[in-house]
């Protein structure tokens, strides 16, 4: 008789135990602050010392080199970003855009710490930031600005280059431009 009252004790511990959890599920409502803070933006493709190739119909039109890559569902972010282009249609001239961070979201290229772009002809530029539109072929810089040419140096502020019209703007330029005289060249 006696092992059957410690019995009902323990059996009792355990019913009330089972009691009071499937209460605190009615009593206790689930944290707001959990389910708003869930992060659904899980990288889909994660790359590392890559190589991509953009082909249109019938060459290669851009080769993008980086050292990291993660793509989400509405968006890219490349580091270590490289963008080279070989425009066969134009005097065969390459071009080269880069970058240590790059958000893409379609045809856009954000550069938000800075971008370089080069091209063969002696001209390249520095920008503090700005955004690239692969299809306009038109980049527009935020901040700063540094640009070099053989002709000479420039510094202003939210450069705009259009590609295709070879057009320059931007904001409180400055400029050193070399002439060239018979003795040689002089700044």
């Amino acid at each position: 008789m006696k092992y059957l009252k410690s019995t009902n004790s323990v059996l009792n511990f355990f019913l009330v135990l089972l009691v009071i959890t499937l209460c605190s599920f009615f009593f206790f409502a689930p944290s707001k602050y959990l389910q708003e803070n869930k992060n659904n933006d899980i990288a889909k493709i994660e790359l590392t010392n890559f190589n991509m190739y953009q082909v249109n119909n019938d060459f290669v039109d851009m080769k993008i080199e980086g050292s990291k890559a993660f793509q989400f569902s509405d968006r890219e972010i490349l580091y270590g970003f490289l963008a080279s282009r070989y425009n066969t249609q134009s005097k065969n001239t390459y071009e080269y855009i880069s970058g240590d961070e790059v958000i893409k979201k379609g045809d856009m290229y954000h550069f938000p710490r800075g971008a370089i772009y080069i091209k063969s002809d002696g001209g390249s530029f520095w920008s503090e930031g700005g955004v690239y539109n692969y299809r306009k072929e038109i980049f527009k810089g935020e901040g700063d600005f540094i640009f070099n040419t053989t002709e000479g140096y420039f510094e202003g502020e939210d450069i705009i280059y259009n590609k295709k019209t070879q057009m320059i703007k931007a904001k409180d330029i400055s400029s050193k431009i070399i002439l060239e005289t018979k003795e040689g060249k002089q700044k």
